[in-house]
């Protein structure tokens, strides 16, 4: 008998269990159903990484955010927390961001709901949910408008 003869399918043998064994861990793993959703992991990070990762999603206006975070911080390790409401009323006062003014109007909320003034509390958030809701219906006008000119332009190029 000729070495060859052996060798032969011992080389077979070991070029196929690779291939044997991967193809057995691809059938072991359950296939994805094509409506499976998964949910993202709660959010436990700290506040101050939650204000950078949305200061890196959206940009416009999470800078002074970021700053609001990080003077709310300092003030309060200084125990000058009753100064924090001068910053968010001086914010609502100059910005006419409306993430902003959210933002500034919630921390404010919070600020004057700590000392048990609850009902000055809710009436920030109805002034900030009023405004809000202002500024959506101005939104939606406007998309309306806009999708007015745009059919009548598509009209007119049809004829």
């Amino acid at each position: 008998m000729s070495r060859f003869t052996l060798l032969a399918p011992a080389l077979a043998l070991l070029l196929a269990s690779p291939l044997a064994l991967s193809q057995d861990a691809q059938a072991a793993r359950p296939a994805p159903t094509p409506h499976a959703r998964t949910l993202p992991a709660p959010d436990h990070a700290p506040m101050h990484h939650r204000m950078h990762r949305m200061h890196m999603e959206h940009g416009r206006g999470m800078g002074a955010m970021s700053d609001l975070h990080a003077l709310e911080r300092l003030y309060r390790k200084a125990g000058r927390e009753k100064e924090l409401a001068g910053i968010y009323n001086e914010v609502l006062a100059k910005s006419q961001d409306t993430r902003l003014r959210t933002y500034a109007y919630h921390r404010l909320a919070r600020l004057q709901a700590q000392p048990a003034d609850v009902d000055q509390a809710i009436a920030t958030l109805r002034k900030s949910l009023s405004e809000n809701l202002a500024n959506e219906a101005k939104m939606r006008a406007e998309r309306e408008r806009m999708r007015a000119q745009w059919q009548q332009r598509k009209a007119a190029t049809a004829k």
